[in-house]
């Protein structure tokens, strides 16, 4: 469950956990796409159950950004 700064509440999946939300600190931080696609797979490895394979996939994201960036 997450409360939004309206304060309704908002029933959410029990690894979307925190003050805030992901999208809401993504927006904050006027985060890109991959950037937030990095940030969302770091927080979530240790709770979804395939850690490795998570770092993993952060891994091939961080590769495909810095190729992106770079061209």
């Amino acid at each position: 469950m997450f409360v939004n700064s309206e304060g309704e509440t908002i029933h959410t999946q029990k690894h979307y956990t925190g003050k805030d939300s992901l999208y809401k600190f993504a927006t904050d931080w006027e985060l890109n796409a991959y950037e937030f696609d990095i940030l969302k797979r770091i927080v979530r490895c240790r709770r979804k159950g395939n850690f490795e394979q998570d770092l993993q996939k952060t891994k091939d994201v961080i590769d495909i950004y810095l190729k992106e960036f770079n061209d």
